[in-house]
């Protein structure tokens, strides 16, 4: 095992990722993270192979990164949302893993890789319980990579059309004017009332 490599490769990724961050990439940092490493990879022949222990080191961080996220506020949510979230995530996990079947059974690729590529989860995660079962983990990192790319990239039409669908992204109208020369509200007696001495002249009262 080469060092240079090793830390050319760790260096292509942070630069990438960093680089990633200042254009405001979607997930910017595995994204920059897996085309920097992948480029200087490729720049260099190819053939290095990470560290065995950095595998489990690089899980541990992903796994302490998302159990820092989780409050006792996070149990209420749960309680509340529990069933409707059960029945979403099993059909949102089933289609995934009837689609990756589905790829397998074409052919395009091994059943491991199908089934977690297609499954939902961030990149992170899926990609560290990918090296853990010991699959192809660049397979799966590219195909949940295309996934949430245009996810995010596709995010904010998605939620302007739900606004549409609830009706709160419509434009709204003019206010209705206040003005002693606004028209009266519909039922009301819209004939002339008495002069009361105030705004223009009114005719006299005849006796």
């Amino acid at each position: 095992m080469n060092w240079l490599e090793v830390l050319a490769i760790l260096g292509g990724g942070v630069a990438v990722a960093a680089l990633f961050r200042l254009l405001r990439v979607p997930m910017w940092p595995i994204s920059g993270g897996v085309v920097g490493a992948a480029a200087a990879h490729l720049v260099i022949g190819g053939t290095t192979v990470m560290p065995a222990p950095m595998s489990p080191v690089a899980q541990v961080l992903v796994g302490a990164a998302i159990g820092a996220t989780i409050g006792p506020e996070i149990f209420k949510e749960f309680a509340r949302l529990l069933t409707p979230g059960v029945i979403a995530v099993v059909l949102v996990v089933g289609l995934g893993v009837g689609l990756g079947f589905a790829l397998h059974g074409l052919g395009l690729l091994p059943p491991a890789e199908a089934v977690l590529g297609m499954v939902p989860g961030g990149v992170g995660e899926m990609v560290a319980a990918v090296i853990s079962l010991e699959v192809d983990s660049a397979v799966v990192a590219g195909m949940h990579l295309v996934r949430l790319l245009v996810v995010m990239w596709t995010l904010p039409l998605l939620v302007r059309f739900a606004r549409y669908l609830g009706g709160s992204g419509g434009a709204a109208g003019p206010a209705p004017a206040t003005g002693p020369d606004a028209d009266p509200p519909p039922g009301s007696d819209t004939g002339p009332g008495p002069a009361t001495g105030r705004g223009p002249a009114a005719d006299p009262v005849p006796d």
